[in-house]
């Protein structure tokens, strides 16, 4: 009977402990206190939990001898078989997939929760083959260009509940694909651009109260160590030339695939949608998903909880924050906004 306990109790730690590892981006670190873990259990369930920990952090490798090693290796036919009959199965997977495709301070991360909260959906990372929604972020995956990437759709689509995703990603005729071929239904979330550099400058300043290295600023934002040293408008200005093209093509980029018809997104907008009517936003997200209708004031409650704010980054919560932007930042934005005047009208983002 001992040891039935002990295995039970050991059982109990194998998922607290993925969730410890996925979030670790020290190797040594790593590879020490997974090792350890691993000689816990008897030899036989060796393979069982290094597979575990190995789905918990993307850089964790067992250390197994060459010879066992060897014999469990694949090959490419082998693989094709493995990926195909993972991807029937995700793909035909009955479950609620979303991707809130955000630009950077549009409501993103409260929509998400929202979204969670309301649906009873778990958060999921697209953009990295990690094991929980913040894991990309905690490897060192912010710099990353936020694309869905087939690996992680297939992790996520296999979990047999349904997920929300939010990543600051553009659209492309790839992406598009990739989404409608494992049932990823996209959520697009935009706001004014001058309040986006507002708010960003805001976060970007908040981060840089805590303590930390220098190097770990960038790999959050790419602004240099000294940004909170330097005045609001160089600041603005080193935003505009980091971002104001990218926010442009986030912006086009989904336009243009919905156009040709690749992707069918439900757009929120930061100031009609998001800080409008609760109950109507939340009927439009409902419809869009196909759900049913009772759903909707499970999720307009959603919305209307602003506690814990600061977790869900709800800044300050309204519009026209970017009103005062100096002349020479807004005469950036508007230059990279210019060039796709007779493509698309850009009002939604830079105003009349």
């Amino acid at each position: 009977m001992d040891n039935l306990a002990r295995k039970e109790d050991l059982d109990r730690e194998i998922g607290p402990f993925m969730r410890k590892i996925s979030l670790i981006s020290d190797l040594q670190e790593l590879g020490a206190l997974c090792h350890e873990f691993l000689f816990r259990f008897p030899p036989q369930r060796g393979l069982e939990i290094a597979s575990a920990l190995t789905f918990a952090n993307p850089f964790f490798m067992a250390d197994i001898p060459a010879e066992n090693a060897k014999e469990l290796s694949v090959n490419l036919e082998i693989l094709a078989e493995i990926l195909m009959r993972a991807k029937l199965t995700a793909a035909r997977a009955p479950q609620t997939n979303i991707l809130v495709a955000c630009m950077p301070k549009s409501a993103s991360t409260f929509i998400q929760n929202a979204l969670r909260v309301g649906l009873a959906l778990p958060g999921a990372g697209l953009h990295t083959a990690t094991f929980t929604a913040n894991s990309g972020s905690a490897l060192g995956g912010n710099l990353r260009e936020q694309e869905p990437e087939e690996l992680a759709l297939l992790r996520n689509g296999l979990n047999q509940r349904g997920y929300v995703a939010q990543h600051h990603s553009r659209c492309s005729p790839y992406v598009a694909r990739l989404l409608n071929t494992y049932n990823v239904r996209p959520i697009v979330t935009y706001r004014n651009l001058f309040d986006v550099l507002v708010s960003m400058d805001d976060m970007a300043m908040e981060w840089r109260q805590t303590p930390a290295q220098a190097v770990s600023y960038y790999f959050n934002d790419a602004m240099p160590g000294n940004y909170h040293l330097r005045d609001r408008s160089d600041r603005l200005m080193m935003l505009a030339q980091r971002y104001a093209a990218w926010l442009v093509q986030f912006y086009i980029s989904w336009r243009k695939c919905e156009q040709v018809g690749l992707t069918r997104p439900l757009w929120i907008s930061y100031e009609k949608d998001f800080l409008g009517d609760k109950v109507a936003l939340a009927r439009r997200i409902v419809d869009h998903l196909g759900l049913d209708p009772v759903m909707v004031m499970r999720l307009a409650a959603a919305f209307e909880d602003k506690s814990d704010a600061g977790e869900k980054r709800l800044n300050k919560g309204i519009a026209g924050r970017g009103r005062d932007v100096p002349v020479a930042v807004r005469d950036m934005v508007l230059s990279a906004a210019n060039a796709y005047c007779d493509d698309e009208d850009l009002t939604p983002i830079i105003g009349e």
